[in-house]
Formats: C-alpha cells, sequence, structure tokens
C-alpha cells in the first residue's frame, strides 16, 4: 500500500502482487481521501499450483479512512470505492 500525504489529502494506491494472475497492465489511478473520507478498494487473483495445475483465489478488500473516525465508519457506505475486480478464466 503506497500512502502519501500532500496539501490536506491522502493518496492511497494499493500495491499488487507480481505472482497473482491475471495480470494488470492497467489500473485504476491512485484516490485522494480529504479528512473524515473512507476508501473501499477491492481486488482479486488466481494463483496457479505448481505441481496439478490448481488455481486458487484471492479477494482483498482494502477500507481506508484519512483522520479521526468514528468505531463504526466501515458499516456504512464508503465515500470512495474501487473494484478492481477481474475475470479469472
Amino acid at each position: 500500500m503506497l500512502l502519501r500525504e500532500a496539501d490536506g489529502l491522502l493518496r492511497v494506491q494499493p500495491t499488487i502482487t507480481p505472482f497473482g494472475l491475471p495480470r494488470r497492465l492497467r489500473r485504476p489511478p491512485a484516490r485522494r481521501l480529504a479528512r473524515g473520507e473512507w476508501l473501499r478498494w477491492r481486488i482479486n487473483y488466481r494463483f496457479t499450483g505448481s505441481c496439478g495445475g490448481e488455481w486458487t483465489y484471492r479477494l482483498d478488500t482494502l477500507n481506508i479512512a484519512y483522520g479521526p473516525i468514528r468505531a463504526d465508519l466501515f458499516l456504512g457506505t464508503p465515500t470512495h470505492q474501487v473494484d478492481e475486480l477481474a475475470s479469472l478464466r
């Protein structure tokens, strides 16, 4: 996860694993959060086993808030949402 604070905003860009498929040549741009905002970023991967070719699935859901927040914040609707879900065939 790359986080950078500048001009009162938090820049958020998840890093991805080089081992998962599919390869992502084009990714969504980083998001900037103001204080009190939050972001839900979802991304999925497929990993192929070295013996027999069976594969496993991984879904990452990242909830990131900037600044002081309420305890129940992530139970509501995010200010920003990115679905970086790909077809895993």
